[in-house]
């Protein structure tokens, strides 16, 4: 036997006050009686004793000194060797993904998880360490190796959902580096198992990865990892129908038309009936009956008109019961439940762009064809001349065509085929090989176009005084349709000869007339695309954000981070500068619903639309989350005991106290029947 503190052992010089308070001779009490006839005779038949003849009280003396002793050994901390070298360390990892919200196991997995979690504590061995680590987006350790119970039963009790889906392969390996080797170590798995079987250390997957590429993994760790982590699966076949994709974009050719493309499963080995709404703010759209087959998966792209945009929510509701069975049970039994287990993926979100009619004044000696494709955009209020207004209007885009003003209006300016120099360029001599062979695609205003084999003869060259933000480019790299950069507004260039150019005659034309009038208005994306579950994002924030409010985003359900803090001192996510706007990085997005960026705190600004900078629409959108049936192969590997304690659960020490405290009450009875004193 060894111990921890041997210090303690100087306490024991606590037995020499101990005995000497029991060798101790009272001092007798002089008191005068009238004869000490009677005292003298009992003085003859019990003479007094030397306290070093034997000590008086040996039974209460005795018990004494072995309190004393067990409380030193307690203190000292004793232990066996073969507690140290049998000694374990355990490794949790929860996985608290979407499909562990199901109530197929009330009340639901995680619940589950976390009671059968709590077993493993309560069958902690003395010197036994265990960790925490869930599986979210990102492998964290919520609690280091600790031997200490209470902390880890605080742990794991307040372990909460997430809406990401599974990352159990990361958690592993971060559960293999707590363990360093230990010739006891253990990693628990508590998992539903919807997960991909190929992503998971299990011998199978892991030697025919190794028979496709020996040496991608040692067979040595290949082993080791394979036998130290154990699944307990918290899970039934449950069958579910959910959502697995909903996006929503603006219609290429009608300028309020919008498409959605929403996809669902069934994942279930019955037919089901459901029914998929669409609504638009709040206002129904579109119902769609389905009858799904087994393991179906419904797509469909379904175009709608509006002129408004805003949130598109999918809400998907089954109409029928389907069928379940309990993979516990050894039967076949079956029954129809007419519960929905997972309510995750019954909801999903887009965000439509909006669209805003504007006023366009077209200035142009007369060209039909540029005339019609500005009428023939419904969000455009066209007004036309032939000569310039006297005063330009601050609420219109201007459309220059041919003949430019010497100083180019403020505001928003489109120019079409320059004839003349003005402010911003100089006219040169006609472009040599008019053919564009450069393009920005990255730039909004060239989505869906190609200019390659268009024919621009008779384009002229400009001489920007300060270089443009070219979108196309010649042969010998004269820009032929460009942003201008000035302070007194947008500005784009297309030098191309209407009359001349079949580019009138061609359907990039439009769209290149839709794209300029979008970028005007600010609202360049036709596409807003929705994110899944953990997903890591950049906003865009206007920069004429107020800089006297911070700038926070809130969870679909209220939760507040600050990004950024008013005031020169304090910022926790700095904006990043793009362009003529802002950007700042958000995520891990673990919420689904839609996330936005505001102005000032939510409880002050959350229902003030216009405080709202940016949204971001985050889905589960996961074809295995949606299955909650678990891996075939989990389920033939899965464990159903944990380990147990065995003997000597406790320290040595705890032992030595219960001892103590029976050795004190032992001490009371004896006392007070009489047979100590």
């Amino acid at each position: 036997m060894s111990f921890a503190l041997p210090i303690a052992f100087t306490l024991a010089a606590l037995a020499v006050p101990i005995m000497g308070l029991y060798v101790l001779k009272v001092r007798l009490r002089r008191v005068p009686v009238s004869t000490n006839l009677f005292w003298k005779q009992i003085y003859d038949e019990k003479p007094p004793r030397s306290i070093w003849q034997h000590f008086r009280h040996f039974v209460s003396l005795l018990l004494q000194l072995l309190l004393l002793l067990l409380i030193v050994l307690a203190l000292s901390d004793p232990y066996f060797s073969w507690q140290l070298l049998e000694s374990r360390r355990l490794v949790v990892v929860f996985d608290n993904s979407a499909s562990m919200r199901a109530t197929d196991i009330g009340p639901s997995r995680l619940a589950a998880a976390k009671s059968a979690a709590l077993e493993i504590i309560d069958g902690m061995r003395f010197r036994d360490e265990v960790a925490i680590v869930l599986a979210g987006s990102t492998p964290e350790v919520i609690v280091g190796m600790s031997g200490h119970a209470p902390t880890l039963r605080d742990a794991i009790n307040t372990l909460s959902f997430s809406d990401n889906p599974t990352h159990l392969v990361a958690a592993i390996e971060l559960g293999h580096q707590l363990l360093d080797q230990h010739p006891h170590g253990q990693i628990f798995v508590m998992t539903d198992g919807a997960i991909d079987s190929q992503d998971l250390p299990l011998p199978s997957a892991l030697e025919s990865n190794a028979s496709l590429d020996p040496t991608s993994v040692a067979p040595h760790k290949t082993q080791r990892m394979a036998s130290v982590v154990e699944y307990h699966l918290f899970a039934t076949a449950a069958a579910n129908v959910g959502i697995t994709q909903l996006q929503v974009r603006r219609s290429l050719i009608d300028p309020l038309g919008y498409e959605i493309l929403a996809s669902v499963r069934n994942a279930s080995a019955n037919q089901v009936a459901c029914r998929l709404e669409f609504l638009l703010n709040d206002v129904p759209v579109d119902v769609i009956p389905l009858i799904l087959k087994p393991e179906e998966i419904w797509s469909r792209a379904i175009e709608k008109t509006s002129l408004e945009g805003g949130r598109l929510e999918g809400v998907l509701t089954q109409i029928h019961g389907i069928e379940t069975k309990d993979v516990s049970e050894k039967t076949n039994a079956t029954k129809l439940d007419t519960l929905d287990f997972l309510s995750t993926d019954n909801n999903a979100w887009a965000l439509l762009p909006s669209r805003k009619t504007q006023r366009v004044l077209l200035v142009s000696p007369g060209n039909l064809f540029l005339q019609k494709v500005f009428e023939a955009n419904p969000l455009a209020e066209v007004s036309i001349r032939r000569d310039f207004p006297a005063q330009w209007p601050v609420d219109s885009i201007i459309v220059l065509h041919g003949n430019v003003p010497s100083i180019l209006p403020p505001g928003n300016v489109f120019v079409i085929d320059p004839m003349g120099s003005c402010d911003q360029w100089e006219q040169g001599v006609a472009i040599e090989t008019p053919i564009v062979t450069e393009q920005n695609k990255s730039s909004p205003l060239m989505n869906h176009i190609r200019l390659d084999n268009v024919l621009i003869p008779d384009a002229k060259q400009l001489l920007f005084r300060t270089p443009p933000q070219a979108l196309a480019k010649t042969l010998s790299g004269e820009s032929v349709y460009a942003e201008v950069q000035r302070p007194e507004g947008k500005c784009l260039v297309l030098s191309v000869n209407l009359e001349t150019s079949d580019l009138a005659f061609r359907t990039a034309f439009p769209i290149l007339v839709a794209n300029s009038l979008g970028w005007f208005s600010g609202s360049t994306g036709e596409l807003q695309q929705s994110l899944p579950t953990g997903a890591v994002t950049t906003v865009t924030i206007n920069r004429a954000t107020r800089v006297s409010d911070d700038v926070v985003l809130n969870s679909p359900h209220g939760e507040t981070t600050v990004l950024f803090v008013a005031g020169p001192d304090s910022v926790n996510i700095p904006l990043t500068a793009v362009g003529s706007s802002q950007s700042a990085t958000i995520g891990p997005l673990h919420e689904v619903g839609v996330w936005s960026v505001r102005h000032g705190r939510k409880e002050t600004t959350a229902d003030i639309p216009a405080n709202i900078l940016a949204e971001v629409a985050v889905n589960l959108a996961s074809n295995r989350e949606s299955d909650l049936r678990p891996a075939k192969e989990l389920v033939e590997s899965r464990q159903t005991h944990f380990p147990a304690a065995g003997w000597l659960r406790r320290p040595f020490w705890y032992y030595l106290v219960l001892v103590a405290c029976s050795l004190t009450i032992l001490e009371w009875f004896l006392y007070q029947r009489r047979l100590i004193s």
